[in-house]
């Protein structure tokens, strides 16, 4: 299985050609040419004895100065798990994933594909956060499900980053990708099309207020400005890029700020802030990434993506445009340097190395907002013989106290995947020694 698509008139394509610079012109060409056309694309899944359809959008980019349509295509509601693990229109069933972990309604797909999300912070300006609860729920209580962990009533910045990024496939590898994630603008068009499927609760489609930030993105700069003159007093923006500084800094008026640096910010005059205190919050939320990013740059051994939500203000120096953002929150994910595939220890990202170096195909299933407790898996090879895919689990504790925790996740997999059909390693107990990878297809 692969992405390649088969238009209506008999005519192919792959998804992957919209991140790459040589091909993204022709891939438009064949979206436009399919938007409103009597036979839809499909991919090479097929369920019931007919391939799965796809459907082609229509939406906006910038390209040099310009505005121009842009189209992207995308699986019908609630077909994502009819797809094979293999194809890039697959979407593992909410159950077994971090989006799993909210209330009913917090994410809702509507009938064109797109998705509704109740975020904790809404997007206008005068709306505040939506407070966690104070106390536990209680053990009857709905919201805990069969007996499991609560679940969350609201989206935080951090379970919005890591829809985008599941969203824009880029928790995905396969060998052919090869060098296309070092090119930011590619990076960014992907994003841009997840966002553009997404809306808040007021019925805001999330690409309107999201702004990306990358070093050597020629259309960024314009894209930035464009979103905070729309943003204004009314709207916060979101802001989303790899981040190369976290950083106390003393103001003006002899008042200490954390400065947040993007990389590549320079080129877009950009600054942004948050209050003092924000530091130490960090640190404690995401202590693999702000121990990184205490690291020079060429000592680091993973890079670091941020989300912040916040109010902007666009000045002038003379002829040179400034744009100051002050942050309400942030949210901080580790990546893989060159592949970007999320990780969430070293040892996970000793594992994602190793597969890339193998030239195997795996997915990074997302956590998103989910409590701690909910069984998944860390990886996801899929391509193996087994076409739900390879489940990888990486204990990196070896205390008595998670024992049962990791008895309780051999048990899930033994009985969902069945005993030989998904691989671990223990990172503590056997640092040295990883085990055999399940061989691929």
């Amino acid at each position: 299985m692969s992405d390649w698509i088969t238009f209506g008139n008999g005519r192919k394509g792959r998804r992957s050609w919209d991140t790459d610079q040589e091909k993204v012109q022709h891939w438009q060409r064949l979206l436009a040419e399919a938007h409103g056309a009597d036979t839809r694309p499909h991919c090479d899944c097929v369920h019931d004895g007919r391939h799965l359809e796809l459907v082609v959008r229509r939406g906006e980019r910038l390209q040099g100065d310009r505005v121009v349509e842009a189209y992207h295509v995308a699986r019908f509601p609630g077909q994502g798990a009819l797809h094979q693990v293999t194809c890039p229109f697959h979407e593992t069933d909410a159950r077994r994933n971090g989006r799993g972990g909210y209330e009913e309604g917090v994410v809702r797909e509507m009938a064109n594909g797109d998705l509704r999300v109740a975020l904790r912070r809404g997007l206008r300006i005068r709306d505040g956060a939506v407070a966690p609860p104070a106390t536990a729920w209680a053990a009857g209580d709905p919201r805990h499900g069969a007996g499991g962990p609560p679940r969350q009533a609201r989206m935080t910045e951090l379970g919005l980053l890591h829809l985008l990024w599941e969203r824009a496939g880029l928790n995905t590898w396969r060998p052919d990708i090869g060098r296309r994630r070092r090119w930011w603008t590619g990076v960014r068009q992907a994003l841009a099309g997840a966002a553009n499927g997404v809306l808040t609760g007021r019925g805001q489609h999330l690409g309107d207020r999201l702004a990306m930030v990358g070093y050597g993105d020629h259309d960024g700069v314009a894209l930035l400005r464009r979103t905070a003159r729309e943003c204004a007093d009314t709207w916060r923006i979101l802001l989303l890029g790899v981040v190369d500084s976290v950083s106390l800094r003393r103001g003006r008026q002899d008042t200490d700020f954390v400065s947040v640096g993007f990389d590549g910010a320079a080129g877009y005059d950009l600054r942004v802030s948050m209050p003092r205190d924000w530091s130490a919050r960090l640190a404690r939320r995401f202590p693999m990434a702000m121990a990184a990013l205490s690291c020079p740059r060429g000592e680091r051994p993973i890079r670091v993506v941020g989300l912040v939500t916040a109010s902007v203000r666009i000045g002038r120096d003379g002829e040179h445009v400034r744009i100051a953002a002050w942050a309400d929150d942030m949210a901080l994910m580790e990546v893989e340097p060159d592949t970007l595939v999320p990780v969430a220890s070293h040892p996970e990202l000793t594992i994602a190395t190793a597969l890339v170096r193998g030239r195997r195909a795996f997915i990074k299933p997302l956590r998103y907002d989910a409590h701690r407790d909910v069984v998944h898996p860390d990886f996801v090879l899929t391509d193996t013989a087994d076409r739900r895919g390879a489940p990888m689990e990486v204990f990196g504790r070896d205390d008595e106290a998670y024992a049962a925790r990791r008895e309780e996740k051999a048990r899930y997999y033994n009985a969902v995947y069945g005993r030989d059909h998904w691989w671990c390693w223990n990172a503590v107990a056997a640092p040295r020694a990883i085990p055999p990878f399940p061989p691929a297809a």
